[in-house]
């Protein structure tokens, strides 16, 4: 079963600053492509959310080998809610996390019904990683998936939804050129059809693979295709700046 959580007071997590250093910068505070301290809770200041949800195929924890010194020991999801608790402490929030990679079918049978029983306004769904990475990449399927979990959040009075499809794990420096060419055509059949179905149920579509400017080289861990802390910081820093663009008032 896939584990709930809900927010918790964030910690500090100081590291050695010597790797953070390397990427430009001492510490996740000071990297402008992160969240900077508060800055959620201004970007999302009244926001109309009540209740929020967020699902997702990712492992709830990373692992110590992901952990780039000097950025907090979170995956985005949890960064995320988190976020949207500073900035409304009223807000309920829950955090439904996966104990192993789960692809978009997995997230539907096994979270959805936990989300729909929540009865959230606010519900995003991080989704098309694992699809990605696995063996086979069944694109109608994806498609199909992300379709009912969408339906079933608008037959719930859900008031926004929103989709994060993953960086460009293409562009990692971790694949050979033939692994490369191949998940990069992965990703945008993924990035197209998310598109598709986003736009017809009234859905927002976050696409980290066409966010410029963030240094992917230095996002991944030595897991293939896992974030490390900086790329989760840089990922969640993105869904909270788009949903205040584009969902707050």
């Amino acid at each position: 079963m896939p584990r709930a959580v809900d927010y918790r007071p964030a910690g500090h997590y100081d590291g050695s600053a010597g790797a953070s250093e390397r990427l430009g910068c001492a510490m996740e505070d000071d990297d402008p492509r992160c969240l900077r301290p508060g800055e959620a809770r201004t970007l999302l200041a009244g926001l109309p959310w009540r209740r929020a949800v967020v699902l997702s195929g990712q492992e709830g924890r990373l692992a110590r080998s992901a952990v780039v010194p000097g950025y907090r020991p979170r995956v985005w999801p949890d960064r995320v809610a988190r976020a949207l608790r500073e900035a409304r402490p009223g807000l309920a929030c829950l955090l439904v996390q996966a104990r192993r990679e789960l692809v978009l079918a997995e997230v539907r049978s096994r979270q959805l019904a936990q989300a729909l029983a929540f009865r959230a306004d606010l519900a995003l769904i991080a989704c098309g990683g694992p699809d990605v990475r696995a063996r086979r990449f069944d694109a109608d399927a994806v498609e199909t998936e992300l379709s009912r979990i969408l339906a079933s959040l608008k037959e719930a009075e859900c008031r926004h939804t929103v989709v994060v499809s993953p960086f460009d794990w293409s562009a990692s420096g971790q694949l050979t050129p033939a692994q490369r060419d191949r998940v990069r055509s992965r990703q945008r059949l993924l990035v197209e059809r998310l598109t598709i179905v986003t736009l017809r149920h009234g859905a927002l579509h976050i696409d980290l693979m066409g966010q410029p400017d963030t240094d992917p080289g230095t996002l991944w861990s030595p897991q293939p295709g896992r974030l490390n802390s900086r790329g989760h910081a840089l990922a969640a820093a993105l869904v909270v700046r788009t949903l205040a663009a584009r969902l707050a008032p």
